[in-house]
């Protein structure tokens, strides 16, 4: 059963990361990401805006860190979905 569902969970999964980097603004709003609700798009902003910005390179970090995790479950994604329809076209 699981395997039948594999194309469904990957859908989910892809939908569910971009959602939740996409909480940036109710995190941030509600309390700037303190009391169990830091989210890394928060570490990111705290560090680039914060006093005195002594932390750009931790926030550069952070971003890249960021940056390489959307990538990763996009291209993964796209792939899979090429893969589909290559499989469709035969």
């Amino acid at each position: 059963m699981f395997p039948t569902l594999r194309p469904i969970n990957t859908v989910v999964l892809v939908i569910t990361v971009i959602e939740s980097l996409r909480a940036f603004d109710i995190v941030y709003v509600v309390n700037k990401g303190r009391n169990g609700l830091e989210l890394l798009s928060v570490l990111v902003t705290n560090n680039l805006l914060g006093e005195g910005g002594q932390s750009v390179g931790l926030g550069s970090a952070y971003g890249t860190v960021l940056l390489l995790l959307c990538a990763g479950f996009i291209i993964r994604f796209v792939t899979s979905s090429f893969k589909k329809d290559e499989e469709i076209g035969r």
